[in-house]
């Protein structure tokens, strides 16, 4: 798919540079689109005019940054939604023909880290329930979970899918909540995961669930 009319994008805190432009959604056979993340509450409200207050989406390109920000047109078969999955949701499901602002960047410019957790239950028993599931102190294992600053790792969990699919059962049990990584409130409850890779977001047929990813610059 082609895209025109780029200008450049500048994440000032983030020291990053991309492209904005406009997409057609509607219009878009050519564009294969790769998502990450469940949703969590999708957008109910059925007014469409409701996108022309939404912020840019927030894509990653396989291509340098270089090539991306020099380019006077892009001819490409493959954007990574990186940041907007509820808004996209709502411009598919209400097939919105209009064009839409998004920004652009080099894969290589992203930083993900582990969206953070909440326990909202008490430590030691959110603790007792981790040794329940086989989950001990472990500090050399690449596929963890973080209480505080206790490693903890399983034999069960083979994957970073495996990890995530546990922290889906985490959510659905209550056992926590979504946590600002910028949020100044002071927790020691506060639970962390093995942060993803963007090529782990390829597997076909999976999503991690919501919250999973903390991914910079943010627009």
């Amino acid at each position: 798919m082609k895209i025109k009319n780029l200008s450049s994008y500048e994440f000032k805190q983030y020291n990053v540079v991309g492209v904005k432009a406009q997409i057609n959604f509607a219009k878009t056979d050519n564009l294969e689109i790769n998502l990450h993340e469940e949703l969590s509450n999708p957008i109910t409200e059925q007014n469409i005019n409701l996108v022309e207050e939404f912020e840019p989406l927030l894509f990653a390109v396989d291509m340098e940054t270089t090539e991306l920000v020099n380019s006077k047109e892009l001819n490409i078969d493959c954007l990574t939604l990186l940041d907007g999955h509820h808004r996209y949701d709502f411009i598919i499901r209400n097939i919105i023909e209009l064009p839409i602002e998004v920004v652009l960047i080099s894969s290589k410019d992203v930083n993900i880290d582990s969206h953070l957790s909440e326990i909202n239950i008490k430590k030691v028993e959110f603790i007792d329930f981790l040794k329940s599931k086989k989950f001990i102190q472990n500090l050399n294992s690449n596929i963890y979970l973080k209480v505080d600053n206790e490693v903890y790792s399983s034999d069960e969990i083979f994957d970073i899918y495996d990890l995530y699919n546990f922290k889906r059962e985490c959510f659905q049990n209550e056992l926590i909540s979504p946590f600002p990584n910028d949020s100044k409130k002071n927790n020691e409850n506060i639970l962390s995961f093995t942060p993803i890779k963007i090529e782990e977001f390829y597997k076909e047929n999976y999503l991690f669930p919501p919250k999973s990813t903390w991914i910079t610059p943010r627009i």
